[in-house]
């Protein structure tokens, strides 16, 4: 519908991940539904996965957009949304990222994003295995 060129690069040889299955499946869909509100018509979303060490690495890009600099240091604030952002009106919270960030601690991860070239790119990083809380 809104012309989107989805690439997903995912190696099958990956170690499992030992994690909180929603809390990584709400990260991950919140990280897709930023990029396709926010993706041109005509341009790429793509997730890569990667494993090194003891993180599994999962970034999601888009093309055809930046955040400007000046926004950036604000995009995990709740309730904010970068001005005049939304190219297909779909409005929202201003939670989403906000959300991710805090999953992503919950999950002893990192979150970072970068802007530039005309590409938005969030770089998630999780433990292989997570130690739920009660258990040591």
């Amino acid at each position: 519908e809104r012309e989107q060129i989805l690439q997903v690069d995912i190696p099958s040889n990956l170690p499992t991940l030992v994690s909180e299955l929603a809390s990584v499946e709400r990260i991950l869909t919140e990280l897709l539904n930023n990029a396709c509100k926010y993706t041109p018509p005509g341009e790429r979303i793509t997730v890569t996965v990667r494993a090194a060490s003891a993180m599994m690495q999962i970034k999601v890009s888009n093309s055809g957009v930046e955040i400007p600099p000046e926004e950036l240091p604000r995009i995990f604030d709740k309730f904010y949304r970068i001005p005049r952002a939304d190219r297909w009106k779909q409005g929202g919270t201003g939670l989403g990222l906000a959300l991710v960030q805090k999953l992503t601690q919950h999950l002893g991860g990192i979150l970072r994003v970068r802007s530039a070239s005309e590409e938005i790119t969030f770089t998630l990083e999780l433990p292989l295995t997570h130690s739920m809380p009660g258990n040591g």
